[in-house]
């Protein structure tokens, strides 16, 4: 029985695969629609070329949009920092900005009485 089986094994391989379409003589021509399908796909097209200007004019919006944000951002961090030069600089001018209180608590320059703290936070 083994012997069988890798006979028909070896034979099942020598034999040549067929064709997938062999029953059929030549495959049939496609339908020529007319026009009307030319015509549709020609819209189509004008359609999509239409679809990709549009696109590219927001991608050139949204682009130049980043740039202005990230401008923006190094703006402002550039200010921000010049910013707290200058306050840094008139604080040491001045001397100290804050005073003690009661516990070792600061208060803050403009601040008239005791920081409102609880006393095991003060530390």
């Amino acid at each position: 029985m083994k012997h069988l089986l890798i006979l028909l094994c070896l034979l099942s391989g020598c034999i040549s695969t067929g064709h997938a379409g062999w029953f059929f003589d030549d495959p049939p021509p496609p339908p020529d629609h007319g026009p009307q399908y030319r015509v549709r796909i020609s819209e189509l097209e004008e359609q999509m070329s239409e679809q990709h200007a549009a696109n590219d004019r927001w991608k050139i919006a949204t682009g130049g949009l980043a740039v202005a944000a990230v401008l923006l951002f190094v703006i402002g961090t550039a200010l921000g920092a010049k910013t707290r030069q200058s306050y840094d600089s008139a604080t040491r001018r001045v001397g100290r900005t804050h005073t003690s209180g009661v516990n070792g608590t600061r208060n803050h320059m403009g601040e008239t009485g005791t920081p409102n703290r609880h006393q095991t936070m003060a530390a």
